[in-house]
């Protein structure tokens, strides 16, 4: 029967100590938000309600000094009209006490000035007025009351108001100026009458910024303007009443500010009060805010400590009890918990053979829910019987012996699996035999074998046989063979493709991949069943062929496998050139052995160049040769620092004129130990090695220092032309080092020229373009070098800013013998007049290919006629001497 798991008497919960720490900190952090944010909300009214006081205040100050001010007014008022009515000397004793309607308990004097400016009358009804000195006469026909302060005591901070008014005749014309004189501290006192608190403050101050009255006194500012404090320069422009906040322009203390405009005057009275003392009242409610938090937070983490040192004793008395429960539990837990460790799919049977246990690996193996399948007849879940598998069952309770066996099997989703099945017989509790299943599904592994092997053999990115299986092949084939057997004859074809790097560099490893993917299916559609292909390593590629046909079957089957490579290959929507070059080696005269063989064929691949010199039969004269590059490497590495390498310059003339217009520089190298050496021989071994990057840069430094030189001994600009070599073309730093030659040596526009070679330009159009463009920008002239000898095109010629081509010697050499090289040398020429270049022949060494060049109009030559290349020293000798070299 099937074995279920026990239940629990009495499932245990522990308490939850953790939730209860969650909760009681959630509570005193809510607790803390709500406090904080009433105490905000209170700190925001206080301040408001603060500031609607002092406004409030301001008001009522502005409303009683208008009342005031209306008054004293008011007398000057009906003093200029009896001043007006009567003339001059109305105000003399008695007159205050005779109309007594003008007198006010503020009023020190009154003083009347004629229109010019004397004082025609005066009289001082309160005591001491009349030792008070005039005040300054207002300007003359201002209209409206004029207020100003004099007299100020600046120990008290007293002075005495002036209240101004034209006065004017029956005509409209100006008579004279009444002027009210007011003692300042009766105001201060009206402005002591409410207290602030410590910094508070009540000012009356004139609408242009003076501060007349003060209270509590401030002597250093009377008088003195606050035109440009925030009263002032914001908020009166906005509104003629308010409240603000602000820093005190007289101690600096952050204060809360409310103001009114005296009406019909132009006077401000502005309240004033720190903002700490505006906060006394809430200063006090946070306090007692935080002690109410702090009390209530020190209750709940009592409350919870109480609680949760209960929980910890319910806690232990509960485990005490779920021990014995957990001892019936356990057992079955852990079966169940080994059965499912297990990753191999595990299911026991009885002897009806329904399954009775059975682990999630099994569940997964045939694609049912586990708990479903106890008491469900195993052919059922299988679907069908197997003969085998069940007399293996019988066997194993026969015997009671345990039995393996390895085939094949469908898990549930259809998929045929291989695997290895265990059985071993055992008894239940109630006696009966039972069947326990382990299954080991060796399906991935054998596919990883089989992956393994055939990566052993093949390359995983063309699908080719791989170097490992081409060197077996290879070595077979060969001891098959025989030394000497007719009909023994082998070939190995190594091929390399020179530009393969270009397609990864501009367009990723992906891209890579794909051109070599589409390239190991060309090979094996076209040579497969001729030869053995496969891929070595990156862009080399290898053949194995039946020699049988003599040298020159091979030689027609490395010519097809150069003809198909050398047509451009698509990769995402751009076509590239792979520049194909193979070496041959036969057997046994090139190697008896497979790795000689190979790696002779490989020697003569790096000997092959492109054009007719693409394929290249291995000679034992290589190894020679090899021998004397690599001395010439050597040497090459510290030539640059030994200062081994000197430029020479050969003359570029007008065919037609004979003048010298410029000169190209040329490297040349001459070693203590090797002597003078070519250059067709180190400059092959600089691009190879990549040496070729700085001696380049030097050899642009360096001529562009000559230019610089030489120009400034003629004083005008000399021409002089550098190569670049294709890798060096493609530096990212080319242009920087460029720019940095030119500004270092102050070469003018147009000194310096580039010559590039049409290999160079052909792949990576638009990155070239973009660079020629840079380039022309810096005043650089660009030429095509060995033009008409790469892949030439006319949009290229249209497109890049090349003002100059340049004919390759090996047109020049037989224009006089050849008319193919006649007819190549004139198209170049028409073709450059028609797109506006200049022309320049290379190579130049009779007299006769002189003649023929200019007859075809050319435009320039440089070579032996004239002169061979010159030492730097004989350079300017012959600019100066203006005639031929002898």
């Amino acid at each position: 029967m099937p074995l279920t798991k026990p239940e629990p008497a009495h499932p245990i919960r522990p308490y939850p100590l953790a939730r209860l720490v969650v909760v009681t900190a959630g509570l005193i952090a809510a607790l803390g938000l709500v406090t904080a944010s009433m105490l905000y909300a209170s700190y925001e009214d206080t301040l408001r309600n603060q500031k609607v006081t002092l406004r409030n205040m301001a008001i009522a100050f502005a409303a009683q000094t208008a009342g005031v001010a209306q008054a004293i007014d008011s007398t000057a008022r009906r003093t200029a009209t009896l001043y007006r009515a009567r003339g001059a000397g109305v105000l003399v004793p008695g007159f205050v006490e005779e109309h007594a309607g003008l007198a006010h308990p503020y009023l020190l004097r009154l003083v009347v000035f004629d229109a010019t400016g004397r004082v025609a009358a005066s009289v001082a009804p309160a005591e001491g007025g009349a030792d008070l000195p005039p005040p300054t006469l207002p300007p003359a026909r201002a209209e409206g009351p004029q207020i100003s302060i004099s007299n100020v005591d600046r120990a008290t901070g007293h002075g005495i108001l002036n209240f101004s008014r034209s006065v004017r005749d029956a005509a409209g014309q100006y008579a004279g100026t009444v002027a009210a004189q007011v003692d300042s501290a009766r105001f201060e006192s009206l402005y002591r009458l409410i207290e602030l608190g410590e910094g508070g403050s009540v000012t009356l101050l004139h609408r242009d910024g003076t501060m007349l009255i003060r209270g509590p006194g401030y002597p250093a500012g009377i008088g003195r303007s606050f035109n440009d404090t925030p009263l002032f320069s914001e908020q009166l422009p906005r509104t003629s009443r308010g409240a603000f906040e602000s820093t005190s322009p007289i101690n600096g203390n952050v204060g809360l500010y409310g103001y009114d405009s005296v009406e019909g005057f132009p006077l401000v009275i502005i309240t004033g009060m720190k903002r700490n003392v505006a906060l006394e009242a809430w200063y006090g409610r946070l306090w007692t805010a935080l002690a109410f938090y702090l009390s209530l937070s020190g209750v709940l983490v009592l409350l919870a400590w109480r609680v949760a040192r209960d929980a910890r004793r319910q806690f232990r008395l509960i485990e005490l009890v779920s021990a014995s429960e957990a001892r019936l539990v356990k057992r079955f837990d852990y079966l169940d918990s080994i059965v499912n460790a297990v990753g191999a799919p595990i299911w026991v049977l009885d002897s009806e053979r329904r399954i009775v246990l059975a682990n999630e690996a099994f569940a997964r193996l045939v694609g049912r829910p586990r708990d479903v399948l106890p008491g469900q007849d195993e052919h059922a879940v299988f679907d069908g019987s197997d003969e085998d598998r069940e007399r293996r069952y019988q066997a194993v309770l026969d015997q009671g012996a345990s039995l393996d066996a390895a085939g094949t099997m469908r898990d549930g989703s259809g998929e045929t699996r291989t695997v290895i099945q265990l059985t071993t017989r055992l008894t239940a509790e109630d006696g009966r035999a039972h069947l326990v299943n382990v299954l080991s599904d060796i399906t991935e592994r054998e596919r990883a074998e089989a992956r393994l092997a055939w990566l052993a053999e093949f390359d995983p990115v063309t699908g080719l046989p791989n170097q490992a299986q081409f060197g077996r092949q290879l070595a077979a084939r060969i001891a098959q063979a025989g030394e000497g057997a007719e009909g023994g004859t082998l070939a190995v074809v190594a091929l390399v493709l020179e530009r393969l790097r270009e397609i990864v560099d501009l367009l990723g490893h992906d891209a890579g991949d794909r051109a070599l993917q589409r390239i190991g299916e060309l090979l094996r559609t076209a040579f497969g069943e001729r030869a053995l292909v496969a891929r070595i390593r990156g862009a080399e590629f290898a053949f194995l062929l039946d020699a049988a046909g003599g040298r020159q079957a091979v030689e027609q089957f490395a010519t097809d496998v150069h003809a198909l490579l050398s047509r451009p290959i698509s990769v995402d929507g751009r076509d590239f050139f792979l520049n194909p070059v193979l070496g041959v080696a036969l057997s046994p005269q090139d190697g008896r052995q497979a790795d000689e063989l190979y790696r002779n064929a490989q020697g003569a691949s790096s000997h092959a160049g492109s054009g007719e010199e693409a394929i290249h039969f291995f000679s034992a004269g290589m190894h020679t040769e090899l021998g004397h590059r690599l001395t010439v490497e050597a040497h090459l590495r510290r030539a640059l620092e030994r200062g081994e390498l000197r430029l020479v310059y050969q003359p570029k003339v007008t065919i037609d004129e004979q003048a010298v217009v410029g000169f190209e520089a040329l490297l040349r190298w001459t070693n203590p130990e090797l002597g003078p050496v070519s250059p067709v021989q180190f400059i092959p071994v600089a691009e190879r090695t990549g040496l070729i990057i700085p001696i380049g840069a030097w050899v642009l430094e360096e001529a562009c220092r000559q230019i610089g030189e030489w120009s400034a001994v003629l004083g005008r600009p000399v021409k002089v032309a550098v190569n670049l070599s294709p890798r060096q073309f493609y530096q990212k730093s080319l242009l920087d080092t460029i720019r940095r030659c030119l500004a270092q040596y102050n070469l003018p526009d147009g000194s310096l020229e580039l010559e590039i070679t049409e290999t160079a330009l052909m792949s990576r159009e638009k990155e070239v373009d973009v660079l020629m463009h840079d380039i022309r920008a810096l005043g650089v002239d660009l030429a095509i070098d060995d033009f008409g000898t790469g892949y030439s095109s006319l949009a290229y010629l249209k497109r890049f800013p090349v003002s100059r081509l340049k004919v390759d010697r090996a047109f020049v050499r037989d224009l006089d013998r050849d008319e193919d090289s006649a007819a190549i040398a004139l198209s170049i020429i028409n073709l450059a007049r028609g797109l506006k270049l200049k022309v320049v022949a290379e190579g130049v060494e009779t007299q006769a290919q002189l003649d023929v060049l200019r007859g075809m109009a050319c435009d320039e030559y440089q070579g032996f006629l004239f002169s061979r290349p010159l030492e730097s020293d004989d350079v300017l000798p012959l600019l100066e001497r203006g005639q031929l070299p002898g």
